[in-house]
């Protein structure tokens, strides 16, 4: 069963967009499109890639070669997704060049904090476009203590950043998903060739099963109609991203991309004034659905509000950095009183 492509995304020169047309023509109106001319300058467009136009590999090896990342396993599935490895740069780089990486599978680093390990090094800077970033400008300046008494002792993970590197040979790819907390996304290819299929959020249902629990994995295989009913109504959205150019996926939007040549890209995922109900709404199901889990606790503990935020945290990563941010903003109440 194949999918119906109605539509392609549309194209503009970011060179002739304004922040304000930005912002009435895609944030507020939650559309994705692909924006050129922004990036030329960058010294990433220089060091990463290589005359040929593919990923300098020496250049992160020599360079870069000690960091750990997280790579995928593209051909291997784990529960939601794509089974991880850890590794060095180095090695992920020698896998990749010797094309001998676990039988033959395509690998992909994704989610490297590049910007957070190498503060020296300016790869590039955020575009006007997508600098109104409440998130990433307010976790450069947070930390979530564990000890009050210690202000050097914090939660790496809760003080990281959403800035990413990815790096993947061709046939690399990542399945359907919508980004983290309903975020903005924009993501800049470097050098390469990646192909997008995008799903419009009044349709986000039809990928879900009956319970709104699990997202269909992969677009392209077969789907189960009797575990995915709605699938086969969905109609998608293309492009084809090229090197230089950024793409801005909105709020809610479900994607799957495919790296159709060796690509280097650059990713961000923000939030602002445009899109804060988007995050907020999900946050607030989310704990709902955590409370409802284990309601029948709930007689017999002495703080039940504390456990669900704890749980909460637990299976949402960053979710107390959210509420916090949110909070430092616009004043919120807790959830307790929502």
């Amino acid at each position: 069963m194949g999918i119906e492509i109605v539509g392609q995304i549309e194209r503009i020169n970011g060179k002739e967009l304004s922040y304000g047309d930005f912002a009435e023509r895609y944030l507020a109106k939650n559309q994705p499109v692909v924006i050129s001319d922004l990036n030329e300058d960058w010294r990433a467009r220089e060091d990463w890639v290589s005359e040929n136009g593919r990923p300098n590999l020496h250049f992160f090896a020599t360079h870069f070669g000690n960091s750990r990342v997280q790579v995928a396993d593209c051909d291997t599935r784990e529960y939601t997704d794509q089974k991880r490895l850890e590794m060095s740069v180095t090695e992920f780089v020698e896998q990749w060049t010797n094309n001998n990486s676990i039988e033959e599978s395509v690998l992909y680093l994704k989610d490297w904090h590049f910007v957070k390990e190498y503060p020296d090094y300016t790869a590039y800077q955020t575009p006007q476009l997508f600098s109104d970033d409440w998130l990433n400008i307010y976790l450069d300046n947070y930390q979530m203590h564990e000890d009050k008494d210690n202000f050097h002792k914090y939660d790496q993970i809760s003080c990281s950043d959403y800035r990413f590197v990815y790096m993947g040979g061709k046939g690399s790819w990542t399945p359907l998903h919508a980004d983290v907390f309903r975020s903005y996304s924009w993501s800049a290819n470097v050098c390469g060739k990646k192909r997008w299929l995008f799903l419009p959020p009044p349709q986000s249902h039809l990928v879900y099963d009956r319970y709104m629990k699990n997202c269909v994995y992969d677009i392209f295989e077969e789907v189960n109609e009797t575990k995915f009913p709605g699938f086969k109504k969905t109609t998608w959205l293309e492009c084809i991203q090229e090197p230089g150019e950024i793409i801005f996926v909105p709020s809610g939007w479900h994607h799957q991309v495919y790296n159709l040549e060796d690509t280097i890209s650059i990713n961000h995922n923000w939030l602002n004034a445009y899109n804060l109900s988007w995050v907020w709404d999900l946050l607030w199901k989310d704990y709902k659905d955590t409370e409802e889990s284990i309601e029948d606790i709930r007689d017999i503990c002495d703080d039940f509000e504390a456990i669900c935020q704890r749980n909460l945290a637990a299976n949402t990563g960053a979710c107390i950095t959210y509420l916090n941010l949110i909070d430092s903003y616009l004043s919120f109440p807790d959830l307790s009183q929502r």
